[in-house]
């Protein structure tokens, strides 16, 4: 079990499962025939919905499903209810928080602008605040940094190293040892969608 303030790192080759592992967790997948995914302070036949509301995920496919139309305000203040898009606008208090969030993550400036006008580390940036903005109990991180350039990846870097020194749980894919948080705390190594070592965060 991940607990508050702990990094886990998920890593192996290509194939290996970090993707698939993640997206299980977060509900997008089932679990497979015969495996079962125990949720902490879940029980069996509580709606997923539940467990989104304690947990934000930031993944390559969700920037990509969102309309590049979609404002940036409005992509982060989805995350209060784990959506893309909104049914209404956002209240007097959600924007709030969302600026907030946006401001956390360099972008308080770029609340108006659409995705089409924002860069891709931008639009990753919008991505980080919308999963930043309900305040996560577990944040799970797919690749959080690919196609991002060098400033940007060390910018959300330090993000998520704050985030866990604040105490929440990061679960985060990456097989690339030098995007892994100073201070992640786990590892859980995969090979072929199989556990090859789980534990602390061995000798870099």
């Amino acid at each position: 079990a991940v607990r508050s303030g702990e990094c886990w790192v998920v890593h192996g080759a290509n194939g290996s499962g970090k993707t698939t592992l993640l997206r299980a967790i977060y509900g997008d997948h089932p679990a497979a025939l015969g495996g079962r995914i125990e949720r902490r302070g879940i029980a069996p036949g509580v709606p997923l919905s539940e467990f989104r509301r304690r947990c934000a995920i930031v993944a390559p496919h969700l920037q990509a499903d969102y309309p590049r139309e979609s404002r940036a305000l409005a992509v982060v203040v989805s995350g209060l209810y784990s959506s893309i898009g909104l049914d209404e606008p956002p209240t007097a208090d959600e924007t709030l928080a969302a600026r907030r969030a946006l401001r956390q993550f360099g972008l308080a400036s770029r609340a108006g602008r659409t995705l089409a006008v924002l860069s891709y580390g931008q639009a990753r940036r919008v991505m980080f605040a919308r999963a930043a903005v309900a305040s996560p109990e577990l944040l799970l991180l797919d690749e959080p940094f690919a196609g991002v350039d060098a400033a940007t990846r060390r910018a959300l870097r330090r993000g998520v190293e704050a985030l866990v020194a604040a105490g929440t749980a990061v679960v985060m894919a990456s097989h690339h040892r030098d995007e892994w948080p100073d201070n992640a705390s786990h590892e859980l190594e995969l090979k072929a969608g199989r556990a090859r070592y789980v534990g602390p965060m061995r000798g870099r």
